[in-house]
């Protein structure tokens, strides 16, 4: 799995922040920082970087479908990629995740928030520079940002949406064959629709040849063929013949 290859080498590593002296934070401005979404491929998942470490991160996340699950990791500190504090969060399956980051900045600091892959060549369309964190791992920093304030309290939040898998999703051009019993039912169905329509095509021909056709009669056969191929398609789908 991606997070254990990613974070085997942490062992050790502090999972929580050291405590800042009460008196220099005893005041703290607060700013809040709402990136957009970002999409994830099935099995990736997305990870932040704060440089240098900050002080008393922690992290939320609200599954917009209750049944949803996720993973969720904090570092103090990550020297192995910018010396940084770093948040994981890792969707267990399709759905929309919101994340919510909070931490306090003595400085000024640099934050990376993207996508942790092992094929970085789906998201060619991002533009990003592909960082390698491990042996086959990427990191995508699709949004990098320089903050300049002093002891200050930061709130980030963003939308996480993991999209399904692709090598289960149907595709419109293949075809995957049901049981016999569903592909029997379907061209008899079929049979009886065409045979409508090609009545109602013979029909119409020969009453404008004789002059008994109208311009409306025709519209109406186009409309019926085009009724026949929808009501067919959603036959496919109600019958079992799947397009994969």
């Amino acid at each position: 799995m991606l997070i254990i290859l990613f974070l085997a080498s942490q062992e050790g590593l502090a999972l929580a922040s050291s405590t800042p002296e009460p008196n220099v934070f005893s005041s703290l401005k607060a700013v809040s920082i709402s990136f957009q979404a970002i999409k994830l491929n099935h099995g990736d998942y997305v990870a932040l970087f704060v440089a240098p470490p900050v002080y008393d991160m922690g992290a939320n996340v609200t599954p917009y479908n209750i049944t949803s699950t996720y993973d969720l990791h904090i570092i103090a500190e990550y020297p192995q990629y910018l010396n940084s504090s770093l948040v994981v969060m890792i969707p267990g399956g399709p759905g929309t995740y919101n994340l919510s980051v909070t931490f306090i900045s003595k400085g000024p600091f640099m934050l990376q928030y993207g996508i942790v892959t092992q094929n970085y060549t789906a998201y060619t369309h991002l533009a990003a520079t592909p960082v390698p964190l491990a042996s086959g791992i990427w990191f995508l920093p699709i949004f990098t940002e320089n903050y300049g304030a002093n002891y200050t309290a930061y709130r980030f939040t963003s939308t996480v949406i993991e999209l399904g898998d692709s090598k289960v999703t149907s595709s419109l051009f293949s075809f995957k064959f049901p049981s016999i019993v569903s592909v029997a039912v379907f061209l008899v169905f079929l049979l009886f629709i065409s045979y409508i329509d090609a009545f109602a095509l013979a029909d119409t021909y020969w009453k404008s040849k004789a002059q008994e056709g109208s311009k409306k009669r025709w519209a109406g056969v186009i409309l019926l063929l085009i009724l026949t191929v929808l009501v067919a398609y959603w036959s496919m789908g109600l019958l079992g013949v799947r397009i994969t």
